[in-house]
C-alpha cells in the first residue's frame, strides 16, 4: 500500500510540475509576443523621430542657412547641406 501511496504522490507532484511547466511556457510565448511589439512600436518611434529631427533641420538650414543651423545645433554643416538637399530632391521628386 505504501507503494502505491508514494506513485500516487508522484504522479500527482509530476502533474502539478507539468501544470507549472505550462503555465511558465504560456507566459514567455505572450511576453515574448509582447516584447516584439514594444520593439517595433520603438523602431517606429525612433523613425518618425528622426524623420521629424531632419525636417526640422532642413526648414532651418533654409530659413538660416546651413552653415548658422550648423553652428547652433552643433552639427557638422557638410551634414546639413546634405539633408537639405536630400529633401529638395525628395521634394522636387514628388512634386513638391
Amino acid at each position: 500500500m505504501a507503494v502505491r501511496d508514494t506513485v500516487r504522490e508522484a504522479q500527482r507532484r509530476l502533474a502539478a510540475l507539468d501544470d507549472a511547466y505550462t503555465r511558465a511556457v504560456t507566459n514567455f510565448d505572450r511576453t515574448s509576443a509582447r516584447r516584439t511589439e514594444v520593439f517595433a512600436e520603438h523602431d517606429n518611434l525612433v523613425a518618425l523621430a528622426q524623420e521629424e529631427v531632419e525636417r526640422t533641420v532642413t526648414a532651418m538650414a533654409i530659413e538660416i542657412g546651413a552653415d548658422l543651423t550648423a553652428t547652433l545645433l552643433g552639427l557638422d554643416a557638410a551634414h546639413v547641406r546634405h539633408l537639405a538637399k536630400a529633401r529638395k530632391r525628395a521634394a522636387n521628386m514628388n512634386g513638391g
